[in-house]
């Protein structure tokens, strides 16, 4: 279900506002989503070390013109960090329960491409300073504001990780016609969430290779970056509730290959990764793709 908005403007005299407001109230109302149900905020939620807020806009995604997006924003102090759905060898997914929302069918999370970090811990994987996590959300019934309630737990970490839990609440579709547009925002996290790997997008995977036996396992895969970009990241998630060590860079090559290894004495048992399908992540400084690999 595409959820749309049409764009309005606001005109120097009261006689411009009014009737923009009205075109605009109108169209919008056919399309599902009143026009005030653009630029909405919560108020932020402070605590030691982050604060958060929902924020919500219509914002062009795919296929579609104006989607309705909410975003959950995280805004972390100097040197603190929080973890992406896969956190490396430390840390805690954030998990997202919308159960207390009305009018909402549908809250789908949407991951920007993450960083790899390293500590007294090991390896995580997440994000440092601030991140949104883009939120496509979808109305009961068409033209009814949707009451986002989100209760959150996840974890913020520095030298020591703190378990950490957030409660928002924001009303989508109702207030004012001078709301701030949070679309440049959003859209910026947008941009960094993975899209499927094709072969125009400068991303490939040329090689996988899987030991799941003997006394060394491992998962091995080349994959290709788009020439001349820097930040060249590989990030492989196991099936649910499968733990697999984080992928190292092995070998990078002139042309933009980099092989990565998965070390499988670190995991759970890798024979039972056989016949199972796992998630690759490729990403850059500047772009990101995702594709998957069913391990034979």
């Amino acid at each position: 279900m595409s959820i749309q908005n049409s764009h309005f403007s606001i005109g120097p005299a009261w006689s411009g506002l009014a009737a923009a407001a009205t075109v605009a109230l109108a169209s919008a109302t056919m399309a599902g989503v009143t026009p005030a149900g653009a630029g909405s905020a919560s108020d932020w939620e402070s605590k030691n070390n982050f604060a958060t807020r929902l924020i919500a806009d219509t914002v062009p995604w795919q296929d579609r013109q104006k989607a309705l997006v909410a975003g959950v924003h995280i805004k972390l102090d100097e040197g603190w960090k929080t973890y992406w759905r896969y956190p490396g060898d430390s840390g805690i997914p954030p998990r997202f329960d919308w159960s207390g929302s009305g009018n909402l069918k549908q809250a789908r999370v949407l991951w920007p491409a993450p960083t790899r970090y390293r500590d007294a811990a090991g390896l995580s994987i997440g994000y440092k300073n601030e991140v949104i996590f883009p939120i496509l959300i979808e109305p009961v019934n068409a033209g009814q504001p949707i009451e986002l309630r989100l209760k959150m737990e996840f974890a913020v970490c520095a030298e020591i990780c703190i378990p950490a839990e957030a409660d928002l609440k924001l009303t989508v579709g109702e207030g004012g016609f001078f709301s701030r547009s949070y679309e440049p925002l959003l859209s910026r996290y947008l941009g960094r969430v993975p899209g499927k790997q094709t072969s125009g997008s400068g991303f490939s995977v040329s090689q996988t290779k899987a030991e799941l036996f003997g006394n060394a396992p491992y998962l091995s895969v080349d994959a290709r970056f788009p020439e001349g970009t820097k930040g060249a990241d590989l990030f492989i998630e196991g099936p649910e509730d499968f733990y697999l060590a984080p992928a190292e860079p092995v070998d990078r090559r002139s042309d933009g290959t980099v092989r990565f290894k998965v070390d499988l004495t670190k995991g759970d048992d890798p024979k039972d990764l056989k016949g199972k399908t796992v998630t690759l992540t490729l990403v850059t400084k500047t772009a990101q793709a995702e594709t998957t690999w069913r391990i034979k």
